[in-house]
């Protein structure tokens, strides 16, 4: 595996553009989408980008989901849900509590992307050829969105993810061994997901021998 050092600035910039997307065709005020799913996380931020996609009238119904996890940071010392933390600071900033589902159960990215659909499905909110879009933190935007659109089959086929949206993309420090360490790991993710015994996306050919990325990929997998 190529060492952190020895990474160039352009490569690291490469593996952002891959997971920071945007992925999809992105919900716009004339082609908004039904449901919005946040993937949550201890950064505001999330809450803050919902606000404003609905503000624009991209988005008509918001799901935060997560529980308490290992992307909780300080709210697992005070036993607040991801979900509660955002959806409380999307009220704050304007959002109107009843657009908002709560999903604060999941702790791992498929249970997120799973619970979010039956929550929402729970509320009445899906239909046949519903529309959905997923919020993440830039670094995982485009592997939760693919776990969205894995489990978005699963649960009703009908569905249609239509894009993956991400957060604090300028806030992204890429000068650091730990951030590339994530974004690394979220390549492997990437190129090898739908192998596991139980997948947990689709296969990628982009990611695979002779896709575009399947050289990078290579070289981050060791």
């Amino acid at each position: 595996m190529t060492a952190a050092a020895d990474v160039p600035m352009s490569t690291r910039m490469q593996l952002l553009d891959i997971m920071a997307g945007p992925h999809g065709t992105p919900p716009t005020p004339t082609r908004p989408t039904d449901i919005l799913v946040v993937f949550g996380a201890a950064d505001p931020q999330l809450a803050y980008d919902a606000v404003q996609l609905f503000d624009l009238g991209s988005v008509s119904y918001v799901v935060f989901t997560g529980g308490v996890g290992k992307d909780s940071g300080p709210l697992a010392a005070l036993g607040i849900a991801e979900a509660d933390f955002l959806a409380s600071i999307a009220i704050a900033a304007g959002l109107p509590p009843g657009i908002i589902l709560i999903e604060r159960s999941a702790t791992n990215a498929a249970q997120n992307a799973a619970l979010s659909l039956r929550t929402a499905a729970a509320a009445g909110r899906v239909r046949v050829g519903t529309t959905v879009a997923s919020l993440a933190p830039a670094q995982r935007s485009r592997r939760l969105y693919e776990e969205l659109r894995f489990q978005a089959a699963k649960f009703d086929p009908s569905i249609e993810v239509i894009a993956g949206l991400s957060s604090g993309r300028t806030a992204v420090d890429l000068a650091s061994r730990e951030t590339l360490a994530e974004l690394a790991s979220e390549l492997r993710g990437l190129s090898i997901m739908h192998a596991l015994d139980i997948p947990r996306i689709f296969p990628l050919p982009e990611f695979q021998t002779g896709g575009q990325y399947a050289d990078l990929a290579r070289e981050f997998n060791g």
